[in-house]
C-alpha cells in the first residue's frame, strides 16, 4: 500500500497503478509494498527505499545515518499493537522536502498520524516527522498504561483473603508472562524511537523550524518519563512473579503440614493394631467378651487424640 500526502491537501490519497507520480508529496508511506509501489516512491522522492535487510541490520551506521542531505532512520523492531503482533522494522527517510516511510504492519501510531492530516496543516517534512513520532510516543504511552491497568487487576487476584490453589497461582505467572511480553516489545520500540529522537536533536539540521525543535524536546523528555514507568512496571511484574511464586510455595507447605500430621496421627493405631495382631497363644484380650469392641474403640481415640493435640497447638491453623 502506498499512502501519500500532498501540500495543500488535507486528507492523504491511497496510489493506485495509473495514476502517475504525485505533483507535490509532503509525505509518503509504504505499507509492506509492492515492486510498483516502491517504484512509485523511488521515481517520487529521488530516494532510495531501503530494503527490509537494512532495517534490520545490526550495525548502528545502517539504523542512524545521512546521506547527503538525506537522514536514514529505522526502528529494527517495532510494536504498537496491543497483543501478540510480531515486531518488524519500520524505515524512516527524511530531506529538507519530503518524509518517506517504510513498515511492514498495520500501526495504530501510524494512522493516528495519517489521520491527523486534516487538523494539522503540515508545513514541512520535519513537521510531519515530528507529527509521527509524537503519535508513535502518544501510542506507547497507551499501550504502557493498559499494561498498568492489567498489572493493577492481576495484583487484586493474586492478594486476595481467599486461600488460592496452585493452579490458580499459575494461572496468574502465565499473565504475568503476558505482560512482560508486552512491555518487551513496547520497550524495544521505545528505545528504536529515543535513538532516533536524540540523533535528530544532535544533528538538527538547517530545515528543522525552531518549532520542530521544541517538539522533539518534549518528545525526549517524555521518552525519559516512560523510561521511568518502564521500570516501576517492570520491577510490580517482578513482585508479582515473586509473589505468585511464594504463594504456591506457602500452599506446598500447607500441604505437606497435613500429610505430616495426617502420618503423625496414623502411628498410634497402627502400632495398636500391630500388637493385636501377634500370634502369641497367652493373650488376654482374646478371652474378653467384648475385646473387638475395646480394640476398635483404642484405635479410633489413639487417632482422635493427636489430631485435637495438634488443633489445640495451632498447628492446623489455615488448613
Amino acid at each position: 500500500m502506498l499512502i501519500i500526502h500532498e501540500h495543500g491537501k488535507p486528507h492523504p490519497t491511497q496510489w493506485t497503478p495509473g495514476m502517475g507520480k504525485p505533483d507535490a508529496p509532503l509525505w509518503i508511506d509504504l505499507l509492506d509494498p509492492t515492486e510498483d509501489e516502491r517504484r512509485c516512491a523511488g521515481e517520487s522522492t529521488g530516494l532510495r527505499v531501503p530494503e527490509r535487510s537494512d532495517l534490520t541490520s545490526l550495525a548502528l551506521s545502517s539504523r542512524i545515518r545521512t546521506d547527503d542531505d538525506a537522514m536514514y532512520l529505522s526502528i529494527p523492531y517495532f510494536a504498537d499493537t496491543t497483543r501478540a503482533h510480531q515486531p518488524t522494522p519500520v524505515g524512516i527517510v527524511v530531506t529538507n522536502h519530503i518524509l518517506l516511510t517504510l513498515r511492514f504492519a498495520d500501526s495504530p501510531a501510524f494512522q493516528l498520524a495519517n489521520d491527523s492530516c486534516a487538523e494539522h496543516r503540515w508545513e514541512s517534512s520535519a513537521d510531519a516527522l515530528a507529527t509521527l513520532i509524537e503519535a508513535v510516543v502518544n501510542v506507547a504511552a497507551k499501550r504502557m498504561e493498559d499494561v498498568s491497568a492489567d498489572l493493577k487487576k492481576l495484583s487484586d487476584r493474586i492478594f486476595t483473603p481467599e486461600r488460592l490453589g496452585t493452579p490458580a497461582l499459575r494461572n496468574c505467572m502465565l499473565e504475568v508472562g503476558r505482560l512482560e511480553g508486552e512491555q518487551a516489545r513496547n520497550r524495544s520500540s521505545m528505545l528504536g524511537v529515543q535513538r532516533i529522537v536524540s540523533f535528530l536533536r544532535a544533528k538538527q539540521p538547517d530545515w528543522m523550524s525552531d518549532d520542530v525543535a521544541v517538539r522533539l524536546r518534549v518528545v525526549e523528555h517524555d521518552l525519559r518519563t516512560l523510561d521511568e514507568f518502564d521500570d516501576q512496571l517492570t520491577n510490580k511484574l517482578q513482585f508479582l512473579l515473586d509473589a505468585s511464586l511464594g504463594f504456591i510455595s506457602t500452599d506446598q507447605n500447607h500441604v505437606m503440614k497435613v500429610l505430616t500430621v495426617t502420618s503423625v496421627a496414623t502411628i498410634p493405631p497402627v502400632i495398636l493394631a500391630g500388637i493385636w495382631g501377634m500370634n502369641f497363644k497367652d493373650m488376654p484380650e482374646l478371652t474378653w467378651p467384648h475385646g473387638y469392641a475395646i480394640a476398635l474403640a483404642a484405635i479410633l481415640i489413639s487417632i482422635v487424640l493427636p489430631v485435637l493435640f495438634f488443633k489445640w497447638r495451632g498447628w492446623l491453623d489455615g488448613d
